[in-house]
């Protein structure tokens, strides 16, 4: 395995552009890494006094008198000039005083370890004791190479567990080699939303288009040499549970139709829960006489020049549709069934300037740094706005004095663009509080777009597909040339593989009644050796990133296979009373959040039940500190 590094490149020796750059940069950061980079802890006492912070949406930003800015500057230039290169050794105890500085807010305690790990200056810290190697003969089976089955490949390398992936697309990526619909890009802060340990300091945008976060991928899958470990092209049909040889039986078929049978020690399924394009209850789909496209298979040749075209959703995906497409097509017809809350962007571009990407490629820490503080302002700073507080809410259509922060930001941009209380702003404002529903940044020209004169917002529901357009529930044809479904996916928790364990009992079977669920580490009992990657209640909804729980649930992974060895087992799987009171305390955390206090938001994070199955209602500090280790005494082992 490659060592955890803390810079690309040795940073050149070009004193004017590295000074020029260092300028620009922020005071608190620079400071942080010049402690780290010279061991000179004094620094913090005579400098750290000196600056504050200000509010930089979603973080905080330092500010320093000049001078200090200065001496900042020229203590830095000699030092990585003079050859300071950085330690992988990284104490915790200056950490715990670093991290106040960079973040600009106290950090507690509690949230330190973590810290340390999210941003990449060290890697997982191994829990269960490591007097027995994990057997040679132990492997694990990945199903799907994005970027979950990614970041397991390499947790499973770094513990010398061999592993192989089935992937079944011809690349890897999962959901970002799929999607090229126009607009296509992350959501997430980019400089967070990756992998820990697999640091990308030359991000050119702040939310980069699809393809740029798939070369990424691309890169950390070579690096890593996992390719020489996937089957592409090959599609995992069922997992049946050997219990005399304590493995897992796995049965695929190639893209030929070619069918085998391989097998391994433990499973991690990591090929997510949206997979099956979702199409709108509407009758005469098959009969529209024009161009119809599901944003997931998007045709790249499609042109849509000089045509009138429909999208159907006001979901992200639509979002970056509409605000990519406006402009190119005759008219844009937005069908809306409900709108969500859209947050402004709140930087002019979302370029990341030249001069933080060469400090981020060059200065040690530096990228580290940026990381963190794009994790922190985006993690759990955010927990108190999903978060009911019951006399609150009593009176309001927010949940909490935090949520009510975002509503009014949110219905302050409403009003700006739209104008307070015109038709499209009454079209655009959700009747339910924020995080009701997945919240959603404006890329940068959505909410403009929806103002132009060839762009409608249509909020009838749709009564039929038609040959010539869309009719509407009261009876309006809409005439278009194009549709395009922005629609989603069928959310499926494994439904659409066979997966049978101890007994012959399926996963189906468990789940019957559409309520998946899951203990730590998306384990579940009479399931042995099988870990979830896209557990139910395991996203995190407040913040962060899926990335989170992917890593959480590696970690998990590897410190299970090696208590697996302590105690000469070879297989493991939770207890019905740890997996029933584990979910009991899910279902007793969720009552007091938000997805349980709106029930007029359609969301794919409620079953038909009215259950929440999909976010996590715990602080991420709590789900990490809980996924450290396996409790033993919760698993039956054999």
């Amino acid at each position: 395995m490659p060592p955890l590094t803390h810079a690309s490149s040795p940073v050149p020796v070009d004193r004017d552009r590295l000074r020029r750059c260092l300028e620009s940069a922020d005071p608190a950061v620079l400071l942080a890494v010049l402690v780290q980079l010279t061991g000179d802890v004094s620094l913090l006492d005579r400098h750290a006094g000196q600056i504050s912070h200000v509010p930089d949406p979603p973080e905080m930003a330092a500010v320093a008198p000049e001078s200090i800015v200065g001496e900042i500057v020229d203590r830095l230039i000699e030092a990585v000039t003079g050859g300071a290169r950085p330690d992988d050794r990284v104490d915790e105890e200056l950490f715990g005083r670093l991290a106040p500085l960079a973040l600009g807010v106290p950090v507690p305690d509690e949230f330190v370890p973590m810290l340390l790990e999210q941003g990449g200056f060290r890697y997982y810290q191994p829990v269960v004791p490591r007097t027995t190697p994990i057997p040679g003969t132990v492997s694990v089976a990945i199903v799907g190479a994005g970027l979950a089955g990614i970041a397991v490949a390499i947790a499973a390398a770094r513990a010398g567990v061999a592993y192989e992936i089935f992937e079944r697309n011809s690349d890897v990526g999962g959901t970002w080699h799929i999607q090229n619909y126009p607009g296509v890009a992350v959501d997430t802060p980019a400089a967070y939303y990756s992998l820990s340990s697999a640091l990308n300091p030359d991000w050119s945008s702040y939310y980069p288009k699809g393809g740029e976060y798939q070369e990424y991928l691309r890169a950390v899958v070579d690096e890593h040499r996992i390719r020489d470990n996937t089957r592409f092209g090959t599609e995992v049909e069922a997992l049946r549970w050997d219990e005399p040889a304590a493995r897992w039986e796995i049965q695929w078929r190639d893209a030929d139709g070619g069918r085998g049978t391989g097998y391994a020690s433990a499973v991690v399924t990591a090929a997510g829960y949206l997979n099956r394009p979702k199409y709108p209850d509407a009758p005469g789909r098959e009969e529209f006489a024009g161009v119809s496209v599901h944003s997931s298979e998007w045709d790249p040749e499609l042109d849509l020049a000089g045509k009138r075209v429909a999208v159907i959703g006001a979901g992200c995906t639509a979002v970056q549709i509409v605000d990519s497409l406006v402009g190119e097509v005759e008219h844009l017809t937005l069908f809306q069934r409900q709108p969500h809350w859209v947050a402004p962007r709140k930087r002019r571009s979302d370029t990341v300037p030249e001069e933080r990407r060469w400090l981020a490629k060059h200065l040690p820490y530096y990228a580290n740094w940026i990381r963190l503080k794009s994790f922190w302002g985006s993690s759990d700073n955010a927990y108190p706005v999903v978060v009911v507080d019951p006399e609150w809410a009593e009176n309001h259509l927010s949940i909490s004095p935090a949520n009510d922060f975002l509503l009014r930001d949110c219905l302050a941009y409403i009003d700006e663009t739209f104008g307070a209380g015109s038709e499209l702003a009454e079209k655009v404002t959700p009747d339910f509080a924020p995080f009701g529903k997945r919240i959603i940044r404006d890329p940068g020209g959505y909410y403009r777009a929806l103002t132009r004169p060839d762009v409608d917002v249509e909020v009838e529901g749709i009564d039929r597909i038609a040959p010539d357009g869309i009719v509407t529930a009261d009876g309006r044809l809409i005439d278009v040339d194009v549709i395009v479904y922005a629609t989603g996916y069928h959310l499926d928790f494994l439904s659409t593989m066979e997966i049978r364990g101890r007994d012959g009992v399926t996963l189906g079977q468990e789940w019957a009644g559409n309520n998946p669920r899951a203990y730590r580490g998306g384990t579940v009992p009479g399931f042995p050796n099988l870990f979830i990657t896209s557990a139910p209640n395991a996203n995190p909804g407040h913040g962060a990133g899926n990335n989170f729980a992917i890593e959480v649930t590696a970690h998990f992974l590897v410190e299970c296979l090696q208590l697996l060895a302590e105690r000469e087992a070879t297989s493991l799987e939770p207890t019905r009373e740890a997996y029933d009171e584990y979910n009991a305390r899910i279902d007793e955390a969720m009552e007091r959040t938000v997805w349980r206090h709106t029930p007029s938001a359609h969301t794919y994070y409620r079953n038909d039940s009215g259950r929440v199955i999909v976010a996590s209602p715990w602080r991420l500090v709590d789900v990490w500190s809980e996924h450290r280790a396996p409790v033993e005494s919760h698993f039956v082992l054999r």
